[in-house]
């Protein structure tokens, strides 16, 4: 298959999300801000206690953000865990005053659906981003909402972003109104850079394409994304070795690594708290010449929590054409998930 005939295919793949992102997300907001909004107001009247987000793989580091988010711009505690992790935990607080949003683009993923029903039986109550209500945890849930789309990432994320900021704005947050405006320009700007991002992406697949282990390090606001790539993207899409590191965790332990081996390295960085650690790595390897592709949020005009957002689209195109350079042309195809191999359970489609 020659690269223009994978670039038509490529388009037409759930794994792509580039070519809808910014239109579905437009979408979105248009639809469910009401009702994103009017959540917020009802959590800050029902004096909500406690905040849970869980889900599983990439529907748990599109909700990071909210944990993020919340503990910067609001007096009301959360947790971020993986749904498996929420029910062995067995948060003492969980119960009535507690919410907990849940996502799970199939709405079928098994240890999602197992961290829904434990919820509902906790009595807390229970919101889903899923990608179809009509599901078996859209029907399950307090509250579901919908974004219909393959966007699976972005939109829970424009989600949880939209309900939270909206949450600082009641109580008071000069600058959550703001931030609330760049957030409705975002699409607009996704929808150029999905073209803009394309050529450059394509010449640095091509420098990567021989690296067969590649560690992507990320912190801060860009833990989830790089968490995403890292794992649930590099990982399991181009189908090498490879891992996420914490950004400022490298220098504790894998940076000896470098003592006798030579991975490569994607690294993500944000204009933010973060930055002065992450340029410190980024030195580093440069200082070792080790095969490095750095993406910063600083190059884009938004305020520094909205990095997830642009660094998407420049990352999925990187991983679009590695798939390319290493004979995959399904990027839909999985070796186990979604083959009934690694789930239990009745209704359960996932992993």
């Amino acid at each position: 298959m020659n690269i223009e005939e994978f670039e038509k295919k490529a388009i037409e793949s759930l794994l792509f999300t580039a070519p809808v992102i910014g239109e579905d997300m437009e979408k979105f907001l248009q639809e469910k801000s009401g009702q994103i909004k009017e959540l917020a107001k009802q959590a800050l009247d029902e004096k909500v206690k406690h905040i849970y987000w869980v889900g599983a793989g990439n529907s748990r580091v599109n909700l990071l953000s909210g944990k993020d988010l919340m503990d910067r711009m609001t007096h009301i505690p959360s947790d971020c865990y993986t749904s498996y992790e929420f029910i062995w935990r067995n948060p003492k607080n969980l119960g009535q005053k507690t919410w907990v949003f849940l996502a799970s683009y199939s709405g079928a993923t098994e240890d999602t659906v197992e961290a829904l029903r434990f919820a509902n039986n906790k009595n807390a109550k229970s919101i889903i981003f899923v990608n179809k209500s009509d599901s078996l945890m859209g029907r399950e849930a307090d509250v579901t909402i919908d974004f219909g789309s393959k966007a699976l990432y972005i939109l829970p994320l424009t989600g949880v972003y939209l309900f939270v900021l909206e949450m600082a704005r009641l109580l008071g947050d000069p600058q959550a109104e703001m931030m609330i405006e760049e957030l409705y320009k975002l699409p607009g700007f996704l929808k150029q850079q999905y073209s803009s991002e394309k050529e450059n992406a394509k010449k640095l697949a091509d420098q990567f394409k021989d690296q067969e282990m590649i560690y992507t390090l990320g912190c801060n606001t860009l833990f989830g994304l790089a968490y995403k790539f890292g794992l649930t993207v590099f990982m399991e899409n181009m189908r090498i070795n490879g891992s996420f590191i914490e950004t400022s965790e490298f220098r504790h332990g894998p940076a000896e690594m470098l003592d006798r081996h030579q991975p490569a390295f994607v690294v993500l960085l944000a204009d933010d708290e973060s930055r002065e650690i992450g340029e410190r790595v980024v030195a580093l390897l440069g200082s070792r010449k080790l095969s490095m592709i750095v993406f910063d949020a600083k190059k884009y005009p938004f305020n520094a929590i909205f990095a997830p957002f642009v660094l998407m689209i420049p990352l999925q195109w990187f991983a679009v054409y590695s798939a390319f350079h290493r004979g995959i042309y399904d990027l839909d195809e999985r070796v186990l998930m979604g083959r009934g191999i690694m789930g239990k359970g009745s209704g359960v489609t996932w992993p």
